[in-house]
């Protein structure tokens, strides 16, 4: 499931700049790329990309020229192409661009580098540098990784465990609607982990992560119902 959602997000990333396509030509796109303006360069490679069937060629010479240019987006979207789209994949190489990006504050690059870290994809798994650059992608916001963030601390991976800490970053990305999110805080309140025991509270984020679809907790708000 992970797999699966890292390559449906990662597509969305690569089809995120598409429409822009239609303000420009590709040759009056090329004129500007080859001029060293990063963001033709960017949407040239989304054109390739993206095309059916793609030019995977293509894509990786315009990223590159962004990415070699020094554009975070350029690094980031290099990366994601070495990450799923090449064959075979190349998770080393995709791990250095993603460095490059996420070196530069880019939060998606943070995080799709701390994936790689989870995982042991292009690195030898190390679930401390995981969550120092999920931690980084967190503080930018970004629900996923402070979502992450929260597992992370409630198990005591690759940080001191502490149901505190986790309630925190479980509360940062439930008060983002994520709906797994939701439910761990309504399961930390009704457990009392790191915040004191709080049946009407558990129920209310349970609500929430129902209203969603969530089924871990349409399942424990019926237990809850039952008591």
């Amino acid at each position: 499931m992970k797999r699966y959602s890292l390559l449906l997000s990662l597509g969305c990333l690569l089809l995120a700049q598409a429409f822009c396509l239609a303000q420009d030509s590709v040759a009056a796109l090329k004129q500007k790329a080859l001029a060293g303006d990063s963001s033709a360069q960017i949407q040239l490679g989304m054109k390739y990309a993206i095309a059916v069937p793609p030019n995977t060629y293509e894509a990786l010479k315009w990223f590159r020229m962004a990415a070699d240019g020094g554009s975070a987006q350029g690094q980031l979207h290099l990366g994601a192409m070495y990450d799923v789209k090449v064959s075979p994949q190349n998770p080393a190489e995709a791990v250095k661009w993603y460095t490059l990006a996420a070196n530069q504050g880019l939060k998606d690059a943070q995080f799709r580098l701390a994936q790689m870290y989870d995982q042991g994809r292009g690195v030898p798994r190390d679930y401390s540098a995981a969550a120092q650059w999920y931690k980084k992608a967190a503080l930018q916001g970004r629900s996923d990784a402070q979502y992450r963030l929260g597992e992370m601390y409630e198990k005591g991976s690759g940080v001191t465990q502490s149901y505190g800490d986790a309630l925190k970053w479980y509360l940062a990305a439930a008060n983002q609607g994520r709906p797994e999110a939701e439910f761990k805080v309504g399961h930390m309140y009704e457990m009392g982990l790191g915040i004191p025991k709080d049946k009407d509270e558990a129920m209310d984020w349970y609500q929430k992560s129902s209203q969603q679809g969530f089924p871990d907790a349409i399942d424990a708000l019926k237990a809850l119902n039952s008591q």
